[in-house]
């Protein structure tokens, strides 16, 4: 059991050091000039070990998408914010627009990863993180807000659809934050606010 452990241990270990250095290189040098020998090199590790993991730099590259997401995931777990939904979908987003005024954050999760993955993959990971959480408070506000009080579930569709637009708001004010910089962020995060308010109140 204990050798179980230890080799699960071992292979978690090998693959978050060789996602840490393909995310660094894709970060400094793009990810079409990043090769998987200067992956391994980085990472200590060797080739084969790379592959031992990844078919190649592309499926390596969805894991680093993932990354990226899951930091995301731990600075909103660690927000201090009161437990209502529209609070928590405002503060949600501005976190991550915070996150995409970090330029090598922004080139690999808005540029580099639609663009090799591909539009619809890179979006089902970004609704596989976000879409269910969403929608989830999504309802909770418009139960609260007297949309859909009896929370009949005939609404469901229509909080889907209210938590793609969010969603979707989120991202292009994203790439509004990653081409102008830092400075954009307090606006972008007002138009959100803005956004959120009208659709929930």
């Amino acid at each position: 059991m204990s050798t179980h452990r230890s080799n699960a241990e071992r292979t978690a270990s090998t693959r978050a050091q060789l996602i840490r250095a393909a995310r660094q290189l894709f970060s400094e040098h793009g990810y079409s000039s990043t090769t998987v020998v200067d992956i391994a090199k980085s990472s200590g590790l060797t080739v084969g070990a790379l592959y031992h993991h990844w078919a190649g730099k592309e499926a390596l590259l969805v894991d680093v998408v993932h990354d990226i997401h899951g930091e995301l995931a731990v600075r909103i777990q660690a927000l201090d914010v009161e437990d209502q939904p529209v609070p928590r979908l405002l503060r949600s987003g501005q976190a991550f627009l915070d996150l995409c005024a970090d330029p090598a954050v922004a080139q690999l999760l808005l540029l580099d990863a639609p663009a090799v993955l591909g539009y619809e993959r890179w979006r089902q990971i970004d609704e596989q993180w976000w879409l269910t959480t969403t929608i989830r408070l999504v309802e909770r506000a418009r139960r609260t807000g007297g949309t859909d009080p009896a929370g009949t579930g005939a609404g469901t569709e229509a909080s889907r659809q209210l938590a793609l637009a969010l969603l979707g708001a989120l991202t292009y004010l994203g790439h509004e934050v990653a081409m102008k910089g830092a400075s954009t962020v307090v606006s972008a995060g007002q138009t959100y606010e803005a956004l959120l308010t009208s659709l929930l109140r």
